[in-house]
């Protein structure tokens, strides 16, 4: 991490500690609240209702409740798993498994009206800031071809940028070609050619417009954390409904037996 992702990923944490702990201290008043209603018998009338209702309706909204929890838990977890893969995968060269990787920028959303060649050889793939394009394994160098778009690594940062010129080999490079890439929304070449080891995928021309932010976002600290709330209040919202079905079974009993009502009445 940088310094700057360590001083994210320490604030994220802390405001974590501190939510969890503000959630644990207001569910335990609700709690304590709602059981102290309970059994003054302020809650009677609606735990009678419930309980004479519970074979015709408790039953279908407990499992399409308990259905509809599944699936968002199922569907945040896939999306995190996805991400998760997708993090460790971005500085791996593709193999023979299509990678899906995170457009981060926005020097290919749109043809830069000076890159005339864009206009002229109607090149319309151009991709969107934070699209989730799918990459595949590279062709051989001698199969690589004028407007094709890589994916290469400078300076430790993936690059998303289209081939627009080809330099075969010569003397200054006699064993392999060097190519000029270029965004099409900006006007001018990437500053250095690059080669082909500095290569890592090309793009197959699919794409998912825009899910890349969800995606950057399940990635980062905050992300992390959002997640760790979810577990917490996985956790935390079924023992403290089964706290209160207890208390609610405990007063119907009392009120079945007469008890309750006597308390009340005195």
């Amino acid at each position: 991490m940088t310094p700057y992702e360590t001083y994210v990923f320490l604030l994220c944490l802390i405001v974590f500690i501190l939510l969890t702990a503000l959630s644990v201290v207001c569910l335990t008043i609700v709690a304590k609240l709602s059981i102290r209603l309970i059994r003054c018998g302020a809650e009677d009338e609606n735990i009678i209702r419930e309980k004479t209702n519970k074979k015709s309706e408790k039953k279908w909204l407990k499992v399409l409740s308990a259905l509809v929890s599944a699936l968002v838990c199922i569907a945040f977890l896939v999306a995190f798993a996805f991400s998760v893969s997708l993090s460790l995968s971005d500085d791996a060269p593709v193999k023979d498994i299509p990678t899906w990787r995170v457009v981060n920028t926005g020097s290919m959303s749109e043809k830069n009206p000076k890159n005339t060649y864009l206009f002229n050889d109607k090149v319309n793939n151009q991709i969107q800031t934070f699209d989730l394009i799918r990459t595949e394994k590279l062709p051989a160098e001698e199969d690589l071809k004028l407007y094709d778009i890589v994916v290469y690594e400078m300076d430790d940062i993936l690059v998303v940028h289209r081939i627009v010129e080809i330099e075969e080999p010569n003397a200054q490079h006699p064993n392999e070609r060097h190519f000029r890439l270029q965004g099409d929304a900006v006007d001018t070449p990437d500053r250095f050619p690059v080669r082909y080891s500095q290569m890592k995928a090309i793009y197959s021309g699919e794409r998912i417009p825009f899910v890349g932010s969800f995606i950057l976002f399940m990635q980062s600290p905050a992300g992390y954390l959002c997640i760790l709330l979810v577990i917490v209040a996985l956790i935390a919202t079924p023992c403290l409904n089964r706290r209160l079905a207890s208390e609610r079974d405990s007063r119907f009993a009392l009120i079945s037996s007469g008890s309750g009502r006597e308390e009340q009445n005195a």
